[in-house]
């Protein structure tokens, strides 16, 4: 900061400093010295030494080392030869050097950084305004030359005077309440009042400094501000235009379908039913591709938010679903970081099997796994699948007609938050839609405190997972813990962790009747808790809530204790035996207790493989009953 402008003449008033109390300091040491008092009269040579150590920081040792000199020469010539206070004086000349040195360095490091600041300030693309509150208003104390720029101003103008005249109103008390409880804030969108009063529209960050003073620095975003309300209006003009076609082909549309009903109900020729057929399904294509271009026009539109995958499904309408199909979701704990019409993704690639299913289908599994990438959200089927030589053009908008609209849609929705989406399944084994989510994007509630409960909601009926034995197996939601841990009771009162596991349980009229879980370990998957009440059991039970276990975290590799005489049960769902080497070292320290003797502890440890579970095997199938 400048000094006030009654020092224009300051490098001669430090030089008068310094050799003025150097001289007297000497002065007073050698009238000392004559008078024999030699211990607090040097003490003085002190303070030119912090006068030119801070004033002249790249001479300050020498200046030092010159006054220290002088004084240990008038110690010889005037104080005899005493050995004490030649020592003395030797000592204390060594002391006003380093203290010299000391000052000097600390002053240089100082000096640089109030350079580097104040070159920062004075030289910033930003406009910089120094506030000082003087208790009754807010004062400029400085202002540097973008920020004068910008107000239109000039700087000598604006020095003292009212921060008010800028910035008034409720807007600016909010945000220096804000700034006195916090102690910055920062990117509020503001508007600044220039001398023509028209406003200046502008993004304010602020911080608190000593002395109740405040630095504030703001950017002109007028230009985009303006901006954005012009694209808005165009946007808004479109938005009309493309309603107003939209109603039309879609009554054209209605009109087209009517005339072929019509027309197909008066004909009886079969050559000519195929034809109307024909019609009719392409009108019928013309309507689904109007409605995701309808989706897609709103892309980006409103901001990301956090939904509940399963919920999006559950709530969904499937224009191909005839209810044969079994489609069965294990997502019910996961939420996603998305655009709105991320929904409509999920709806499109489940009605998309259901469309292609020409009767094969007979199951859509919906599941996720976690990867060290992020999560993969997986839409599978077994169905025909899609032929190598299609998938890479599976995604493309293709303008000649030949594929649809639907998938090239559902790729720039996904991608408006980070997520990949492609195709991993087999030709003849029925396709797999994966939907890569980055890391941030995803949660699992009951995870973490960034991972906040979801209410239980059962699924309706279409989307129940009904096991042949009558039973319902879903996954157990975090304030479900209570259900699981009462039938573990019996079973070495084993205890859940919501953040490690996921916990599936079978239903029997509203009953839970048995529970499995999945553990995640730092290093693998473990199946535990496989548990049935005595008064429960004869009934498969155990079968459906293994296999929904399995459905739900099949994609992992799994490992596992069984006692021997279940090994073959656990088979039946891909458990193979293995060595205990083999197991994880944290999954094998649970039975570290055997010493390796696993056949005397009556257990055998078993992996199961990640592949394509067979789907369809006792899941009850839905019919339009």
């Amino acid at each position: 900061m400048k000094l006030p402008a009654g020092f224009e003449n300051r490098q001669l008033f430090w030089k008068a400093a310094v050799i003025g109390t150097a001289a007297a300091a000497l002065l007073a040491s050698v009238i000392g010295l004559l008078f024999g008092i030699s211990t607090a009269i040097p003490n003085l040579l002190y303070i030119p030494v912090v006068l030119a150590a801070y004033q002249y920081p790249r001479r300050g040792a020498v200046i030092a080392g010159c006054i220290g000199g002088i004084y240990l020469l008038f110690v010889i010539l005037l104080g005899g030869s005493s050995m004490n206070i030649l020592g003395e004086a030797l000592l204390r000349t060594l002391v006003i050097i380093a203290i010299g040195w000391l000052i000097a360095a600390l002053t240089i490091r100082l000096r640089e950084k109030e350079d580097l600041y104040q070159g920062l300030f004075d030289h910033s693309e930003g406009g910089s305004i120094l506030i000082r509150d003087t208790g009754h208003s807010r004062a400029i104390e400085e202002i540097n030359w973008k920020a004068a720029d910008l107000l239109r101003r000039k700087i000598s103008d604006l020095n003292g005077t009212a921060f008010s005249a800028i910035w008034s109103g409720d807007d600016a008390d909010v945000f220096f309440g804000r700034l006195s409880r916090e102690g910055a804030v920062y990117a509020t969108e503001t508007q600044f009042t220039l001398p023509d009063e028209s406003s200046l529209v502008v993004l304010v960050s602020a911080s608190s400094l000593p002395g109740e003073r405040a630095i504030l620095t703001f950017f002109d975003i007028t230009s985009r501000v303006q901006a954005e309300h012009a694209l808005k209006a165009a946007n808004n003009k479109i938005s009309i235009l493309s309603q107003i076609s939209s109603d039309h082909l879609h009554r054209s549309v209605d009109e087209i379908i009517e005339s072929v009903d019509e027309a197909d109900a008066r004909c009886s020729d079969a050559g000519t039913h195929t034809y109307f057929e024909r019609i009719r399904t392409l009108a019928w294509n013309v309507v689904r591709q109007l409605f995701l271009a309808e989706s897609y026009k709103d892309l980006g539109a409103v901001p990301p938010v956090w939904m509940s995958v399963q919920k999006s499904l559950e709530t969904s309408r499937f224009p191909s679903d005839d209810k044969t199909v079994s489609i069965r979701c294990w997502t019910g704990r996961l939420e996603v970081y998305a655009d709105p019409l991320f929904a409509d993704v999920l709806t499109h690639l489940l009605d998309n099997s259901l469309r292609h299913s020409a009767g094969r289908l007979k199951n859509i599994i919906v599941t996720y796994h976690e990867t060290p990438l992020g999560l993969d959200l997986s839409v599978r089927d077994d169905g025909a699948g899609i032929p190598a030589e299609k998938k890479q053009q599976l995604f493309e908008y293709d303008a000649e007609g030949n594929a649809g609209i639907g998938l090239f849609i559902c790729r720039q929705i996904v991608e408006v938050t980070g997520m990949t989406i492609q195709e991993t399944g087999t030709e003849g084994s029925g396709v797999q839609f994966v939907i890569h989510v980055p890391p941030g994007s995803y949660r699992i509630e009951g995870t973490g405190d960034d991972a906040p409960s979801i209410p239980v909601f059962l699924a309706p009926e279409r989307f129940a997972v009904k096991h042949s034995t009558g039973a319902t197996v879903r996954e157990l939601m975090s304030s479900e813990l209570p259900v699981a841990e009462t039938l573990w009771t019996d079973y070495h009162n084993t205890k859940g962790d919501m953040r490690t596991d996921r916990i599936f349980a079978a239903f029997s009229n509203s009953e839970a009747v048995s529970v499995a879980r999945c553990k995640r370990h730092t290093d693998g998957f473990e199946v535990d808790g496989v548990f049935t009440p005595v008064s429960q059991r004869g009934h498969g039970y155990a079968h459906a809530v293994v296999r929904g276990l399995i459905e739900a975290c099949g994609q992992d590799t799994l490992y596992m204790h069984s006692v021997r005489d279940l090994t073959n049960f656990y088979g039946n769902y891909g458990f193979v035996p293995i060595d205990e080497k083999e197991l994880p070292p944290t999954i094998r320290e649970r039975f570290a207790w055997a010493g390796g003797e696993m056949e005397g502890a009556n257990v055998r440890p078993m992996r199961r493989d990640p592949d394509s579970l067979k789907t369809g095997k006792n899941w009850v199938k839905k019919d339009t009953s």
